[in-house]
Order: structure tokens, then sequence, then C-alpha cells
């Protein structure tokens, strides 16, 4: 059973979120960030998803592995990669912060059969 992550979680997740979705992206977006730019700003983003992997024991190794990858890729100048990695990265992260699906408690309108 997976363990359902809790406000810490949530708040870490939101945190790296913003990161990755308001500074990598955002300067992978634009053409005239360097190669520096984008070390600096995915290094912080690593550092975010580094320093909180283990609130999240589902997706703490895949986002730890994604940003390993994310790495490699910056090395390999392949920014559409990387680009496509950031933004998987961030709507997980997003998903996370927003915590587990709730279950409706509206009454369901529909035929029993």
């Amino acid at each position: 059973m997976a363990v359902s992550p809790g406000p810490p979680a949530r708040r870490a997740a939101w945190e790296a979120y913003t990161v990755v979705a308001g500074r990598l992206l955002t300067a992978l977006q634009d053409p005239a960030a360097g190669p520096a730019t984008l070390n600096v700003r995915l290094g912080v983003a690593a550092s975010h998803i580094m320093r909180s992997a283990s609130l999240w024991p589902e997706h703490g190794p895949m986002l730890v592995s994604a940003v390993h990858a994310a790495v490699r890729l910056l090395r390999a100048d392949a920014r559409d990669d990387l680009t496509d990695l950031a933004r998987r990265i961030a709507d997980r992260l997003y998903l996370l912060s927003a915590g587990p699906p709730r279950a409706s408690t509206a009454p369901r309108n529909r035929a029993p059969w």
C-alpha cells in the first residue's frame, strides 16, 4: 500500500514545481538562455528535488532518476528532450502537490443499471 504524502510532502512538491515550471522551463523556452543559465536553473531544481525525494516514497526515486537524466541531457545539449523531460517532471510535482484524489461526496444521479 502506498503511503499518502502529508502536508510537508505536498508543500515540498509545490516548491519544487514552482522552480521547475517557473524558472527552468522558462529558461529552456528562451533561445537566448545559454548553457550556463540552464545549468544554474537545473541545479536549483535538482537541489529541491533531491532534498525532498525522501518525502515522496513512491515517486521520489523516479524523480531523482529524472534529475540525473536531465543533467545528462543538458551535457549533451539536447535542449528539446530536456524541455520535454522538465515538463514531465513539473507535471509529476504538480500532482504530488495536489495530494491524493478525493472521493466524491456528491450524490449520484445514475440509474442503478
